[in-house]
């Protein structure tokens, strides 16, 4: 489709199509190796983009990849965020496969930015009229646009609104991948049926502070939970603009 776009989750194509070709290798000494080809890493990352690109019926692209310097704004927010995730390496030929990306695709990355958070901006600069992200995150659809889902092959189309009740929502189950724990005792079925009586602020507030807990805190909450989007990063100066709570919100699934 003219004037559409494909954003594609870099580091998920990268970290994927690594673990994907990387081999065991047995040697007669009992000692068992890793290997990769990176011909055959970097043929089946564009295999993968090529694959997307006729699936979505969109010529153009771009890549999202996280500051990788692997400190975010998030860090700054709430110091344990990703906390649960240290120790974990990278797989073998990763750094060379987004090195190559980087040097022979379009591709986009930001300081102090996850790939989320890129392909949020990217997803509402307006510089296209349909963009479609590629990824497997369920925080993608915090984000207006349209989100194509690696796994399931499914693209579902996202308003604003809809975008806005999504971000509410994340912010009250927390995310335990991330380590950041959102509101003590609401799970998913509880912050769903609170949020459809009263898509507000307010209801997310008053869940916390019924928890215990200070609206301060829940703003916390809320700006780790957040993806960008482009009225939240100022690329004069390289900063995030956290979010605030809203003086006005009045938000439908």
């Amino acid at each position: 489709m003219k004037n559409s776009r494909l954003l594609i989750d870099g580091d998920i194509l990268a970290y994927r199509t690594c673990w994907a070709v990387q081999s065991e290798v047995e040697w007669e000494d009992g000692i068992v190796t890793t290997d990769t080809n990176l011909e055959e890493l970097y043929s089946q990352a564009e295999m993968s983009i090529e694959i997307w690109k006729e699936k979505l019926e969109v010529e153009d692209y771009e890549i999202a990849f996280s500051d990788p310097r692997g400190k975010y704004f998030r860090h700054d927010i709430f110091p344990d965020y990703k906390g649960n995730r240290k120790g974990g390496r990278k797989p073998l030929g990763y750094k060379a496969l987004v090195k190559y990306l980087q040097s022979t695709r379009n591709s986009q990355v930001l300081p102090l930015c996850e790939a989320d958070d890129v392909l949020g901006i990217l997803a509402t600069n307006g510089t296209f009229d349909r963009n479609i992200i590629v990824s497997i995150d369920k925080d993608m659809l915090s984000i207006p646009g349209e989100y194509y889902n690696i796994d399931s092959g499914i693209t579902v189309k996202i308003s604003e609104k809809g975008a806005d009740y999504m971000h509410l929502y994340q912010t009250l189950v927390g995310d335990s991948t991330d380590n950041y724990k959102g509101c003590p005792g609401i799970g998913p079925k509880k912050a769903s049926a609170m949020l459809d009586i009263d898509p507000s602020w307010d209801t997310v507030a008053g869940a916390f502070q019924k928890a215990g807990l200070t609206e301060a805190e829940a703003l916390v909450q809320a700006q780790v939970a957040k993806i960008l989007r482009h009225e939240d990063y100022n690329f004069d100066l390289e900063e995030v603009i956290l979010w605030k709570r809203p003086t006005v919100l009045n938000v439908v699934a």
